[in-house]
């Protein structure tokens, strides 16, 4: 790992503060959630490149799989009609 320069510290730590004042956390559990959405967009990433490359991505389809299901999108189903 390089050494990180003291301005690219500073802005670790202000990007930290602000999540924490934010989510209303810690500092160092906002360094945790930082640290997790970063793996979570690096995983993202590696399997975009590995489908890509297996010839498989259709873009349009992988941004609908990551967007939140609305409950009004859903079929209705029987068992929610009873009274």
């Amino acid at each position: 790992m390089m050494a990180r320069s003291l301005a690219e510290k500073y802005r670790a730590h202000d990007a930290e503060m602000k999540l924490a004042m934010q989510l209303g956390i810690t500092p160092k559990e906002a360094r945790a959630e930082l640290d997790r959405r970063a793996a979570q967009e690096r995983w993202r990433e590696t399997r975009r490149r590995m489908a890509q490359r297996a010839g498989r991505i259709d873009a349009r389809q992988e941004a609908r799989r990551d967007d939140p299901v609305r409950l009004r999108d859903l079929p209705d189903e029987r068992w929610m009609l009873r009274d």
